[in-house]
């Protein structure tokens, strides 16, 4: 394995080297296991992120927090510990444990609530604070805050707007660890 890839890898801060090098060295004892075990984990990634979808459509709290617990642990015993985070959330929030204490902020209030969790979208501030608003709300930040029409975490539209941002987030992890370790084995 040339130097550079093995030191790219490691710079990407995608994959906790402790414990991945531990799975890349059984690679001596059966060539190409650690290759293996990461294609099957991508396997599993992708069925389970499908499933997670149909979850939230269906809003399944308990199923969700369980996909999350599954993709927590497979992505922490191949080092990916940024993937594992967000699963974390998953599994958490599926659980309606605000364990981070993410806020849901409304910019518009005052609305009568139409809001599902579909419409909801999240962002993040530079001082690193979450907040969800709608399209629509996007479109009218001007408004009277009087009434929220944000939902609260006594509703399972909160717990499953949670539940979109960290599935975004660790789509978006997984993607570019899947990148970073296929070039790492090329």
């Amino acid at each position: 394995m040339p130097e550079e890839k093995l030191q790219k890898l490691q710079d990407s801060g995608l994959v906790e080297w402790s414990v991945f090098s531990e799975i890349v060295a059984m690679d001596e004892d059966e060539e190409g296991f650690s290759h293996s075990l990461f294609e099957t984990f991508v396997s599993q990634v992708e069925e389970t992120f499908e499933e997670i979808d149909n979850y939230l459509k269906e809003k399944n709290l308990e199923k969700l927090s369980s996909s999350g617990h599954f993709l927590k642990g497979s992505a922490a015993a191949l080092g990916l510990a940024k993937i594992a985070n967000q699963c974390e959330r998953i599994q958490n929030y599926g659980h309606k444990i605000n364990f981070d204490n993410f806020q849901l902020t409304d910019i518009t209030a005052g609305k009568p609530s139409t809001t599902n969790s579909n419409d909801l979208k999240v962002h993040e501030d530079a001082d690193n604070t979450t907040t969800t608003s709608t399209k629509e709300e996007e479109d009218n930040t001007k408004s009277n805050s009087d009434e929220s029409n944000i939902p609260d975490e006594s509703s399972d539209d909160f717990w499953i707007a949670l539940i979109q941002d960290a599935l975004s987030k660790a789509r978006d992890l997984f993607e570019k660890s899947r990148e970073a370790i296929e070039e790492y084995y090329e």
